[in-house]
């Protein structure tokens, strides 16, 4: 974690895992596991999943609603204005 990030609630952070930036990570349980890069104004907010080489970048959202969970396996870039509010189908990212 560097610069001015800020995570708060039930996040776990495991290996080879950058958050910097102005990125907010709120919540939880999130999990970010093996090469996940978060910074920028990133967002990240409720029950996530994020892992093998996941870049996060720009203003992008990552926002799970109601009790859902998203699933984010790679490698994927999001970035810009991206708003991600379920799990992708497979190859739609």
């Amino acid at each position: 974690v560097a610069e001015h990030a800020l995570i708060e609630g039930n996040c776990v952070l495991k290996h080879h895992v950058l958050v910097g930036g102005h990125a907010e990570i709120r919540g939880g349980p999130i999990l970010l596991d093996d090469r996940v890069l978060i910074e920028g104004q990133a967002c990240i907010q409720g029950e996530i999943l994020i892992e093998h080489q996941v870049e996060i970048s720009g203003r992008a959202t990552v926002i799970a609603f109601d009790g859902n969970t998203i699933h984010l396996r790679g490698p994927k870039v999001i970035n810009g204005e991206d708003r991600i509010t379920r799990t992708p189908l497979v190859g739609s990212l």
